[in-house]
């Protein structure tokens, strides 16, 4: 159970990095206000969807992810400029629950990997267009 919720919290992350692969030149730090849906597919064939929360500051990732249950996992990772994403994910009490990757396929999506242990437990996918919302500080 906690790997699937692994997994889709991976998912999510990697959903919402999609969309903000580049960060603009200039002055003033982007942040990007995420939520969407992750999808994911385990070793056994089961699947889900979880929901993910977060931000993304100058190319690094933070946020939550629900699968369900009342649970909350804590997602850390960075984009980097091509769309790519990699991260962990924790409990709230701050114990590793998985690693993650991801890339943009041709359609947009980004797809990727989550490993817990090591090995890969699930893949995950996420549409780039459910990334939420962009700011630009100053």
């Amino acid at each position: 159970m906690r790997a699937r919720q692994a997994v889709t919290a991976l998912m999510v992350a990697g959903s919402v990095l999609a969309g903000v692969g580049a960060t603009p030149a200039g002055a003033g730090s982007r942040r990007e206000l995420l939520q969407t849906k992750v999808h994911w597919v385990d070793t056994s064939q089961n699947s889900g969807t979880m929901l993910f929360q977060g931000e993304i500051v100058d190319g690094d990732l933070t946020g939550r992810a629900y699968p369900g249950n009342g649970v909350e996992l804590v997602v850390t990772g960075t984009v980097a400029s091509d769309g790519s994403v990699a991260g962990t994910l924790d409990t709230t009490e701050s114990e590793l629950v998985g690693t993650f990757t991801g890339s943009l396929n041709t359609q947009d999506e980004l797809e990727g990997d989550l490993l817990i242990g090591g090995e890969v437990d699930s893949t995950w996918a996420a549409p780039a267009e459910e990334v939420a919302a962009e700011v630009t500080e100053n």
